[in-house]
Parts: structure tokens; C-alpha cells; sequence
């Protein structure tokens, strides 16, 4: 099988960025994603290209925390409070095409700033998985295609719960992906989740694990599971056995 092991949040606290920096040293994972709207951005850039793993991060785009890179988006209440994030939309929201030049300006925002830092993964994820909303993913495909990405991630494991519902959303979500010439990975989770999955995937399934370091003193933890030990962790997983990726170094198929 072939692995790709994500982490996420890349700029969104010192911690975090200590953290990543340290996994990617010891090779526990194999790309990252960067948050632009935050203040510790500048900071993973600087160690991205003193480290040189400037072609191993992708964009983590964020609505849920920080402040705005735009304009328009501080006027919606869903969204934000004053100057800051507060995803908050009802639950409604996520079915429709709402907002869009909000969104739009918001997202290209963030796109135009991972593009200027000068990294080249160009694979895009999500903080808190904001364009599993429909409105958030039709706001965001035109772009991803207008600047060049190549992959995103797809909607993960454990967001199937077999739900009728859920399931007409997620064929829904999927329609419209399609529509695209993006690629995504047929797996994706969490390591708890891809621990429970792990032997009933097919062996030449490609898969996305995704973690958030972070280093606290002397421990580099899973901030995701509250606390667990991150290489511990990743080594019960026996990923040594597998081949370990990023996303520009396979062609994925839908």
C-alpha cells in the first residue's frame, strides 16, 4: 500500500510549528499543509525553506479561526465575530450554494498567499474539514482549477456513517468534484480511524493519514487526539511495511 502521512495545521500555532518541523526531520510524515491566516505563518515559511521542504506542503484553508485575509467575509455572521472566525452556519447552509462571492474572495485570498511563499505541492485540505459544505466547495473548485492545484483531499472515512442523508450528500459532493480535474486520494482518515480500517483496504489502495503535531516541551503529540504520542502512535501502525508517498509523487484515480 501506499501512504501518505499529512499534517495538518502548519502555521497555526509555534507549537504546531516546532511540532511539524520535528515530524518531518525524523520522516513520521511526508508533506504538510500550511494555514495562511494566522500569525505564525511566516514563521513555516522560514522553516519550510531552512528545512527544505518547500515542495512538501500543501494549503490548509481556514474558516474557522484567525483572522480574515478579505473583506466581505466580517459582514457575515456565520462566519465571523468583528475581525475574527466563528464558523458557525446552520446546518442548511452546507446543502446550498450560498455566499459564493464571499467565499470566493476569501479563498483566493488564502490561495494567492500560499502561492506567493513560493511552496509547489499545490494539494489543498481543509482546517475542521470546512469544504465538506457544498457552498464552501462550489465557492472553492474554480479556483483550485484557475491556480493550478492538482489534488485535494476527499471526503474522509469516518465522514460515511451510513446514514441515508449523509449518503445522498456525499454522492451529491462527489458529482460535483468530478466535474473537475482534480484528484484526491481513495482513502482518507484519521490514525484512529485508519487503524480500524486498515485491514479491510486492498493493497494497492493509495491512503491519506492526517495528524497535527504539535511539541510540547520534550513530547511531540497528536493535538487531533488530545494528547496521544505522535511517533508511538504512527509506528504501531507498521508504516514501514508500506511505501510512503506525497501526493505529487503518484497519479491518482477517482
Amino acid at each position: 500500500m501506499r501512504i501518505i502521512v499529512n499534517a495538518d495545521d502548519f502555521g497555526l500555532s509555534h507549537e504546531a510549528n516546532l511540532g511539524i518541523r520535528l515530524a518531518m526531520e525524523k520522516g513520521i510524515c511526508t508533506q504538510t499543509s500550511v494555514v495562511t491566516n494566522s500569525n505564525y505563518f511566516d514563521e513555516a515559511v522560514a522553516i519550510a525553506k531552512e528545512d527544505g521542504f518547500m515542495d512538501k506542503v500543501g494549503l490548509h484553508i481556514n474558516l474557522f479561526e484567525g483572522t480574515p485575509l478579505s473583506a466581505k467575509i466580517k459582514k457575515l455572521k456565520h462566519y465571523c465575530y468583528y475581525d475574527s472566525f466563528r464558523y458557525q452556519p446552520p446546518l442548511w447552509t452546507a446543502w446550498f450554494r450560498l455566499f459564493q462571492e464571499e467565499l470566493t474572495e476569501e479563498l483566493e485570498a488564502q490561495i494567492r498567499k500560499y502561492r506567493a511563499a513560493g511552496f509547489t505541492l499545490y494539494n489543498i485540505d481543509s482546517h475542521h474539514c470546512a469544504f465538506y459544505d457544498f457552498s464552501v466547495l462550489q465557492a472553492l473548485l474554480p479556483l483550485l482549477e484557475k491556480y493550478g492545484f492538482k489534488t485535494m483531499r476527499g471526503l474522509g472515512a469516518s465522514f460515511n456513517t451510513g446514514n441515508l442523508l449523509r449518503n445522498v450528500y456525499i454522492r451529491r459532493w462527489q458529482h460535483r468534484f468530478n466535474q473537475t480535474q482534480l484528484q484526491t486520494v481513495p482513502y482518507t482518515s484519521s490514525i484512529a480511524t485508519y487503524r480500524k480500517n486498515a485491514d479491510s483496504l486492498e493493497e494497492k489502495t493509495v491512503a491519506e493519514i492526517y495528524c497535527h503535531p504539535v511539541l510540547i516541551g520534550d513530547y511531540l503529540i497528536d493535538n487531533f487526539t488530545g494528547g496521544t504520542h505522535l511517533e508511538a502512535d504512527l509506528q504501531g501502525l507498521l508504516l514501514e511495511q508500506q511505501e510512503l508517498i506525497t501526493t505529487k509523487e503518484i497519479e491518482m484515480r477517482r
